[in-house]
């Protein structure tokens, strides 16, 4: 039987557990109080992502799976190149987000405002990789694809699915 995992992403301007702006003023629960320790005193497995305040929605994506994955941030050889930043950022394998995440865990994923074209991002990439990361020698997981059972289901709010 797969087990649910819930990952709450912020939008632009947000921050998420890994910041030291969450544990003062949680993104999710500002006023009525921290959503994820309601939601886990419910039962639920949830947890709130931290991805670049300002990043786009591909650099967001690639930092939501190096978090999911106990990994290191690769944003892609082709992709970096490209856009003239660092291939490489923050390393996770020393602390995940989530415990464990293998083939037998489901992602709801949950994106608020621009954090819905994170993770709809993020479901593409999981499930068929990138062609230009592929050619351009890309090891990460992330960009061979392949992981779409991984995803059990995506909630937007407010997010800007056809432009802003």
């Amino acid at each position: 039987m797969s087990k649910l995992i819930f990952v709450f992403v912020h939008g632009l301007s947000g921050w998420g557990s890994y910041d030291a702006a969450y544990q003062r003023m949680p993104y999710w629960g500002m006023r009525g109080g921290d959503l994820m320790t309601f939601l886990r005193q419910q039962g639920f497995d949830c947890f709130a992502a931290s991805v670049a305040p300002t990043g786009s929605a591909w650099d967001r994506a690639c930092e939501l799976y190096a978090q999911l994955a106990g990994a290191r941030m690769d944003y892609g050889k082709a992709h970096s190149e490209t856009y003239r930043h660092e291939r490489f950022g923050r390393d996770f394998s020393a602390c995940p987000l989530i415990p464990e995440w293998g083939d037998d865990t489901r992602l709801v994923l949950l994106g608020h405002s621009f954090g819905g074209a994170t993770v709809r991002l993020f479901s593409e990439l999981l499930s068929h990789g990138d062609a230009a990361e592929r050619k351009a020698g890309a090891d990460s997981p992330f960009f061979q694809g392949g992981m779409e059972k991984r995803i059990h289901s995506i909630v937007t709010l407010a997010s800007p699915m056809n432009g802003t």
